[in-house]
This record gives structure tokens, C-alpha cells and sequence, in this order.
């Protein structure tokens, strides 16, 4: 019945008489006193001493009548069984509404009502549809156990939306919807026990959304969806549990998001979806306790990234292409880096370097330049990887005429020498060092076949002379030593000194003239015979090695990173 005057209330007369409990609960409303039903505590099923029909609750709740003048404190129960469906949708209450411990048996409906205060503490509902509902103060669901959907989209809430310790088990994979949902307050979902999807998309919230110690279970779908929600305070998700993904895309959060101490499975999914969002204070990703599917930060912003090895080790599927981040405050591990970028730089099959040069451009921009170039380092080793292998599976159409097979291994072979000897550019200094141990390679060598006597002048005229001839065809050990005594016809021959030597065949824009005048012979002993073919190699490995060095500096061999 719908009572709308106190008249209609008078009417009522044998069974449909007003209970003991309901003259109680119209005389307290007319004193602004709270009416407290029994022990106060949620009644176990049906009671005829603490029923309230939901037609007199709707009656009081917004305002009563003449006869029946409500106090600015509005109703103030608790531990009543509300029989019937409460409906105040479109209605304006007077004063709180403020319904604690207390049973309803049919979803309550308060579609576009204007309230000054909701709460529900403690309450047992079977759903509730407040959409685009209006409340001045704060809206409380604090220990609620709702077995249904509990709906405030497009609502406005003047203060604190609470929902801290509730048990919600929603139907058709819903479970408490607060889409578009303006809260000039914070948004407290501690402790929440939730079956089905918890969504806040598109929500505006003014001050911080706190779902610490929450448990969220989506399924297969998502279990906290807050995409493109604004929130201007800090989002605290510390040792939250969740089944199904958590969804912040394109979301924008003023200060942090924290993940500290949370155990995220999205089974073959996401466990977290953070493409496009926004947070200016940092990612707060330290003492995660597990991880199970994909963690999507493609394309977000983070003004500070504050992480831990232990945590991103949990970590299987990592997607970070576009991601960037003004500061890092975690580990500078580079072995643990570069892992975690490699993990992060593959999405559907294709490798990105943007991760690479993001991380890159933070070690250099700190001051941290070896750092950085290791970065790069690792990047053009992943992509050059990541080209051979499309080559070698026909995914890159190529000009050449060469099988892709033969044309994959030269370029593992430019690929390896440009990494070996200047670092693909990014560390020139490199190809000294090469150079380097060439030259003192050559020298040793050089000196031995000196010594063993397997060296010989290098001129046609010399060598046909009959002062050579009658030398080297002599009982001498080492003709070319002695050719080149004090007192020998070649003493004014160019003296022979095994790091000119090297020199001149190490490096090839020298011209010491050491090569034009000495030789070694594979026809005087083994070291001559070895001599003379490892200086062609050298001298090939001197052409490579200075060309590489010289693209390396002049930039050729990479991009200006």
C-alpha cells in the first residue's frame, strides 16, 4: 500500500494495523531520535517485532506529511527487517537516510532520488538501483552483504562514497557499478569482498579512491574497472587481491597508484590493463606477492616509476611500448634492465625499441651515460635480432637476390663485428682496444719469426744479389739480421722493428714502410709459413676494424640517440 498522508496510515486497521515497532519508528522520526529494533544487530530472517513496511519507510523518508512532521535528522534505524520494496526514485528525502543493520527482502530502487545522506551500514540487500542518484553528503555501504547488483551510475555524491568491508556478489557479472560517478569526496573500498565486476569507468573523484586489502573476483573478465576515471588524489591498491583484470585505461590519477603487496591474477588475460592512463605522482610497483598474466602499461605516463626486481620477477607477460616516465626510483641493475626490457619490448610478435630509449634517455638525462649506453647497447641487439628473424621468415621483403637464409648470417656477421668493435657505435673506444690487441698480437709474432730467422728482405733487387745470396745461402741462422749488421752490405737497409711492423699491417692508413722492406718466408721455416698468412689476415681484420671504427665516429653505423 502507498501511504502518502497520515490519513492513509489511520486507515489501516486489523492485520494491516501499524506494528508496536512502527508507532515507534514515527515517534522517533518526529523527535530526530534513532529507533533502534531489537539488539540493533541485522535480524536473521522475519520478525512482526522489527518488520517495517517499506510503504511507511518510503513515507517517512521523505518528509511525512502536516500531521506528521519529520525532524531535519531524517530516519534513523537500525536492526529492522524492511518488508516490501522500498522505491524513491525521483523523490526528494528530508533529512539522512540512514538505515543500519537492517534486511531488505525485495531491491531497493532510488533511480535519480535527491538525498542528503545515504547509509546503509551493516545492511543485507538483495540490490539496490540508485542510478544517477543525488546525495549531499556522504553514501555509506560499509558491511553491506548485497546478493545482487548494486548500481549508483551517474550518481553525484556531495561527500565520502564507503563501501569499506562489504560483501558484494553480483549477478550477470556485476557486482557494484558506479560508471560516470562524480565523488567530491574520497572513495573507500577497503576490505571489499566483491563477485563480479566493480566498475568506477569514467568516474570523477575529487580526493583519493582506497581499496586496500580488497578482494576482487571478475572471473574471466574484469574485476575492478576504472578506465578513463579521473581521480585528483592518490589510488591505493596495497595487498589487494584480484581475480580477473584491473582496468585503469586512459585513466588520469593526480598522485600515485600503488600496487604495493598485491596479488594480481588475470589467468590467460591481463591482470592489469594501465594502456593510456596518466599518473602524475608514479607507479608504486614493490612487494608484490604474485602475478599471473599480462601487465599492460603500453602508452601510459608516469611521473615517477617505483619498482623492485623481486616484484617485476613475478612478471611473465610484460607490454611496455610507449610507455615513459619522468623519474625511476628502483634498482639500477642493469642485468635485471635489460631482462625486464626485453620482457617488456615484444607486442603481438614485433619488437619496439621505444622501451629501450625511454629507459635510456632517464640513465642519461641522471647522469647515469655507461648506464645508458648499455641500454642501447641491448636495444640494437634485440632489434637486429628481431630483423633477422622476420628476414629469415619472409615477414620483410628485401631488394637483395640472396637467399634470405644467406642474406640472415652475413647480417649476424656485420651484426656481430659493429657489436664487438664499436658497440654499434654508441662505444667507438672499442675498436682501440681491437686495434690494439692486433698490434701486440702481430709484434709477438713478428719478433718470433724474426728471430727464427724466417724474415727476408722484401725487393726484388736485393734478393737477387749475390751479397744476399751468398748470406742467406750461407751457414747464417738469421740472414736478415745479418744482412742488416754494421758491417754487412745491407746495413743501410731499413732496420726492422717488429711494432713498426705491426703498425704497418694492423693499420692500414699507416705507411711506416717496415711491409715494403720485410716480408716473413713460408719457404725458410714454420714461422715464416704461418707468418705470411696470418699478416693477410691481419690486414683484412685492419681494413675491417678501422673501417668500422671510423663509421662508429663519424655516426654512420647508428642514429643519433
Amino acid at each position: 500500500m502507498l501511504i502518502r498522508t497520515y490519513a492513509d496510515i489511520e486507515k489501516l486497521e486489523g492485520k494491516d494495523a501499524l506494528s508496536d515497532a512502527e508507532w515507534a519508528l514515527i515517534e522517533n522520526c518526529k523527535l530526530g531520535e534513532p529507533t533502534v529494533l531489537g539488539d540493533g544487530k541485522l535480524p536473521d530472517g522475519p520478525n512482526s517485532e522489527r518488520n517495517i513496511r517499506a510503504g511507511l519507510l518510503r513515507y517517512l523518508i521523505l518528509g511525512g506529511c502536516e500531521r506528521c512532521q519529520m525532524r531535519e535528522q531524517g530516519v534513523l534505524l537500525s536492526g529492522a527487517q524492511i518488508v516490501g520494496k522500498l522505491d524513491i526514485s525521483f523523490a526528494r528525502t528530508v533529512g539522512g537516510v540512514v538505515l543500519n543493520h537492517c534486511a531488505f527482502d525485495m531491491p531497493i530502487a532510488a533511480s535519480q532520488a535527491h538525498l542528503d545522506r545515504l547509509e546503509l551500514s551493516g545492511c543485507r540487500l538483495l540490490g539496490m538501483n540508485a542510478e544517477s542518484v543525488m546525495v549531499r553528503g556522504d553514501m555509506c555501504f560499509d558491511q553491506v552483504k548485497c546478493d545482487g547488483i548494486l548500481s549508483i551510475s551517474g550518481g553525484e555524491i556531495g561527500g565520502q562514497l564507503v563501501v569499506v568491508g562489504a560483501e558484494l556478489n553480483g549477478s550477470e557479472g556485476q557486482a557494484f557499478i558506479a560508471q560516470g560517478v562524480l565523488v567530491r569526496g574520497g572513495v573507500f573500498l577497503e576490505n571489499l569482498k566483491s563477485i563480479g565486476e566493480v566498475s568506477f569507468a569514467g568516474a570523477e573523484i575529487s580526493v583519493q579512491f582506497s581499496a586496500e586489502e580488497a578482494e576482487f573476483n571478475g572471473g574471466d573478465g574484469l574485476s575492478l574497472n576504472a578506465q578513463s576515471a579521473t581521480i585528483k588524489g592518490g589510488t591505493f591498491l596495497k595487498h589487494v587481491k584480484s581475480t580477473g583484470e584491473i582496468s585503469f585505461m586512459g585513466a588520469e590519477i593526480d598522485f600515485q597508484l600503488s600496487f604495493e603487496g598485491a596479488d594480481l591474477n588475470g589467468g590467460k588475460g591481463r591482470a592489469f590493463n594501465g594502456q593510456g592512463m596518466v599518473v602524475a605522482g608514479g607507479l608504486f610497483w614493490r612487494d608484490l606477492s604474485a602475478v599471473v598474466g599480462l601487465i599492460h602499461l603500453n602508452t601510459a605516463q608516469l611521473g615517477d616509476l617505483v619498482d623492485d626486481k623481486e616484484s617485476w620477477g613475478k612478471v611473465s607477460l610484460l607490454s611496455l611500448i610507449g610507455l615513459t616516465y619522468g623519474n625511476m626510483i628502483s634498482p639500477m641493475d642493469l642485468t635485471f634492465r635489460k631482462r625486464w626490457l626485453k620482457l617488456g619490448s615484444t607486442y603481438k610478435g614485433q619488437f619496439y625499441p621505444q622501451p629501450y630509449q625511454q629507459l635510456a634517455k632517464f640513465y642519461r638525462e641522471t647522469g647515469h651515460r655507461y648506464e645508458a649506453r648499455e641500454i642501447l647497447v641491448a636495444k640494437e641487439i634485440e632489434q637486429r635480432k628481431a630483423t633477422r628473424e622476420a628476414i629469415r621468415e619472409g615477414k620483410v621483403r628485401t631488394e637483395s637476390w640472396l637467399h634470405p637464409k644467406v642474406l640472415t648470417a652475413l647480417n649476424f656477421l656485420w651484426d656481430s663485428a659493429t657489436r664487438l668493435i664499436a658497440g654499434y657505435g654508441y662505444k667507438p673506444w672499442l675498436s682501440l682496444w681491437w686495434l690494439g690487441g692486433m698490434v701486440v698480437t702481430i709484434m709477438f709474432c713478428a719478433q718470433l719469426t724474426w728471430n727464427a730467422g724466417d724474415f727476408a728482405p722484401n725487393s726484388p733487387v736485393v734478393l737477387t744479389s749475390t751479397d744476399w745470396k751468398t748470406i742467406a745461402d750461407g751457414p747464417s741462422e738469421n740472414p736478415a739480421a745479418d744482412w742488416t749488421d754494421t758491417l754487412a752490405p745491407g746495413k743501410d737497409y731499413e732496420t726492422f722493428y717488429s711494432f713498426a711492423y705491426a703498425l704497418d699491417v694492423v693499420v692500414p692508413v699507416l705507411d711506416l714502410g717496415q711491409t715494403d722492406a720485410w716480408a716473413p718466408s713460408p719457404a725458410r721455416g714454420d714461422w715464416g709459413y704461418w707468418m705470411f698468412y696470418l699478416q693477410k689476415i691481419f690486414i683484412v681484420l685492419g681494413w675491417v676494424v678501422t673501417a668500422i671504427a671510423a663509421a662508429a665516429i663519424s655516426g654512420m653505423i647508428r642514429r643519433d640517440d
